[in-house]
């Protein structure tokens, strides 16, 4: 059953922009004390909380991040000892990123500002509500691939 009026195509993309944005305010005080800039804190995170999409490739796809920002930011993560590169068995094309014994402490603060992040977004929203967005957003997911793979 469709809404008498769906949401805009620019209020949906607002929305994202803002999440995104806010993610970033939260994560600040993180990158300024470890130097990290918000985009090379989000890959470490991404790969740290994905460990099976570990290629720049996965990030690219998976975050939307265009192929050169993602490869600046993993030379620097690199270069900082908290990503290694590990060939693939099989296709040395392919190179694995992972996350070293260095960069575990800076994953778990940053796993915990995630967590408060979670949190705070669902502020005000009652449990019934929360159940009802999780389906949701289930299904506009699915609606996702659909239109992605070409579908109507």
């Amino acid at each position: 059953m469709m809404p008498k009026e769906p949401m805009r195509g620019a209020t949906l993309f607002s929305h994202a922009n803002k999440m995104t944005q806010a993610y970033h305010i939260m994560l600040t005080p993180l990158c300024k004390e470890t130097g990290l800039p918000p985009l090379a804190l989000d890959i470490l995170l991404f790969l740290a909380n994905n460990p099976e999409h570990n290629t720049a490739k996965d990030i690219c796809r998976m975050r939307g991040h265009k192929p050169g920002i993602v490869s600046v930011h993993v030379e620097r993560l690199v270069n900082d000892g908290l990503l290694e590169r590990r060939e693939m068995p099989g296709d040395r094309r392919q190179t694995r990123l992972i996350c070293t014994e260095r960069a575990q402490d800076i994953i778990t603060r940053g796993r915990e500002i995630q967590w408060k992040f979670g949190l705070r977004l669902m502020e005000g929203i009652s449990k019934e509500d929360h159940e009802i967005m999780r389906r949701c957003f289930e299904r506009i997911d699915i609606n996702l691939d659909e239109i992605c793979k070409g579908g109507r």
